[in-house]
């Protein structure tokens, strides 16, 4: 799947919208991707999904970890698709991300997946967590 038929893919779950969006970032946008018009569709989740799983696989990653809400479903379906554990951060009161559930990271090789990336902000707690995690 080539970034045209991505693209065109996205538009026809009607996740890709256009327009003027002010994201929760504070920051603003003439394009938004709506996620969840792709999280709702399993076979669309897996097929994109599948499609990174592939452009991933190389660095042999032995755990998946994604922030909680749409990391979550993402992190279990490219762990499935590569063959790995699948967990996920979750939010601390101070605002920072942990591992908790006995999530074990310690000398593993970990893929990080978010859903939408905008300043990079919870990837960056969501990595601090892994990397305090061991």
């Amino acid at each position: 799947m080539n970034d045209a038929e991505i693209l065109e893919l996205l538009r026809r779950r009607g996740a890709l919208l256009e327009g003027h969006f002010k994201l929760a970032s504070g920051l603003h946008s003439d394009r938004y991707v709506e996620k969840f018009r792709l999280l709702e569709d399993p076979e669309t989740t897996a097929r994109l999904v599948g499609e990174l799983a592939e452009r991933v696989r190389r660095y042999e990653p032995e755990v998946v970890v994604g922030p909680v809400t749409g990391g979550v479903i993402l992190s279990y379906e490219m762990a499935r698709q590569l063959g790995t554990l699948a967990y996920f951060t979750e939010k601390r009161a101070d605002g920072g991300m942990e591992l908790r559930r006995g999530f074990d990271v310690h000398g593993r090789r970990v893929l990080l997946i978010e859903d939408v990336v905008t300043t990079g902000s919870s990837v960056l707690k969501a990595a601090e967590a892994v990397r305090a995690a061991g």
